[in-house]
């Protein structure tokens, strides 16, 4: 038996310390590690050394290349990987990937203690889901493996994880797996997934979510017998949502919704997920700005809470007059790199470095930059506020360390609109003692990239 936490160690050492195993599946094991630089921590998923084949790592490195360009705040984003980690008397390599460690729980952490969630929370984990699912299906990914070991909760939010076997949908793209080997979790997979099919496009994902929400609700995944239909418990769903105080009328089209979405042939379910949800708002009147199920309320506190209403709706469209230009993603707003060498001798370079990139956008013309005077680290909050007062809808941040005679440089574009990093660009390196000579593959790479997110 190979010990894989002990050849991450050793194979991982420079960079990151694994501390321990913090999940394990049918074809992967999770660990804890602390990234050096930046410092942060990260989860780490390696496949089993027993399916890491020539063949598989081949696939790997197609599903990896597909899922690093998803960024979107409800999916967990892949920040490195790899497929040749070398191990001593082991396979040629272990495939493995790294991703921001989550802190919460898993959904499906959540259901075994509570074994079923009441509805409001059920959906807005769902809705949360759906809007990351929509996003890679946009471009041209779908999930395949959507189930609660794959939803995590942090908070107030959902995001779904493990896109590692996802795959492009988008014509011509290279198929992942061979006919006859279905990718994904039974319970949740649909049936024409179930039986091999190659053809397998958003609608699959549609019914997975699905049975997570259907799960959520009544305690049990559907398990949909495909010769007789048997499974379904239409009457277990409204009676757990009676139970909530949820009316008949809505009990039932929210029944309708999700057993759409569970529909045996795909041609009978919705066609996306934005389609589901939509129908599942419709069933609980989120489009009126109220839950059917709120109990009525006097006529005085009604008074009291549409003259609230009126008020915050008036300080809303108060502050969207005077809030400023809007974010144009072309405008893009260059910061100083943050030092994290510890070197007060390379303290300069994070002015020098944000030149470097500034040069090199300004000669491109791709985009308009715009001073940011911003230096050092940028929080969320910290992001926000330089694109309110600068209107940059993109910005350009770095960082630079020491390790051992060089300094290596990272670069990072954050959707500010978003607040989420668009693209991590692959960390450039340069003597120490000559750091200047990164400066043209540094800003070769970034015009490259900035090319492509924004073409003319």
């Amino acid at each position: 038996m190979i010990d894989v936490l002990e050849a991450l160690r050793k194979g991982l050492a420079p960079h990151y310390t694994v501390e321990r195993e913090i999940g394990v599946g049918g074809m992967a094991r999770v660990y804890l590690a602390h990234e050096r630089h930046p410092a942060r921590q990260v989860a780490i998923k390696v496949m089993n050394p027993e399916v890491s084949t020539p063949a598989f790592r081949q696939r790997f490195v197609r599903e990896v290349e597909v899922t690093s360009r998803l960024s979107h705040p409800n999916i967990v984003p892949i920040l490195a990987a790899d497929d040749c980690l070398f191990v001593p008397d082991g396979p040629d390599g272990l495939c493995y990937y790294v991703m921001p460690y989550v802190e919460g729980e898993s959904l499906r952490d959540r259901l075994l203690r509570d074994k079923t969630l009441p509805l409001t929370p059920a959906l807005h984990i769902t809705f949360q889901v759906a809007d990351g699912l929509s996003y890679a299906h946009a471009h041209g990914v779908i999930h395949r493996d959507v189930k609660p070991e794959n939803i995590l909760l942090s908070g107030n939010g959902a995001v779904i994880a493990d896109f590692g076997i996802a795959r492009a949908v988008s014509a011509g793209a290279p198929i992942l797996t061979d006919v006859g080997q279905p990718v994904g979790s039974p319970a949740y997979m649909s049936p024409e997934q179930l039986a091999g099919s190659r053809a397998l496009d958003p609608r699959t994902d549609v019914y997975s979510l699905a049975c997570v929400l259907y799960e959520m609700l009544v305690g049990e995944a559907p398990l949909l017998d495909l010769t007789q239909g048997q499974g379904l418990r239409p009457v277990a769903l409204e009676i757990r949502l009676r139970a909530q105080g949820v009316s008949a009328r809505t009990a039932r089209l929210i029944g309708d919704a999700i057993f759409r979405g569970l529909a045996p042939e795909a041609a009978h379910r919705f066609d996306s997920v934005d389609e589901f949800v939509a129908r599942l708002r419709d069933a609980v009147g989120l489009q009126w700005g109220r839950l059917p199920w709120i109990p009525r309320l006097s006529g005085k506190l009604s008074r009291v809470l549409v003259a609230a209403v009126i008020f915050f709706a008036a300080a809303a469209l108060t502050w969207l007059a005077t809030r400023g230009r809007a974010l144009d993603p072309r405008r893009v707003a260059v910061t100083s790199f943050e030092d994290l060498s510890g070197d007060p001798t390379l303290a300069p370079l994070g002015h020098i470095a944000a030149d470097w990139v500034t040069q090199g956008l300004v000669a491109s013309g791709t985009v308009e930059v715009v001073p940011a005077l911003a230096t050092g680290h940028l929080d969320p909050g910290a992001v926000a506020r330089l694109a309110k007062r600068t209107g940059a809808g993109t910005v350009v941040s770095g960082s630079y360390y020491k390790t051992g005679d060089s300094v290596r440089f990272q670069l990072r574009i954050i959707d500010a609109r978003r607040g989420t990093v668009r693209r991590m660009l692959e960390p450039v390196s340069a003597r120490a003692q000559a750091p200047l000579e990164a400066a043209a593959v540094l800003r070769q790479r970034l015009t490259a990239v900035v090319d492509t997110l924004f073409p003319r």
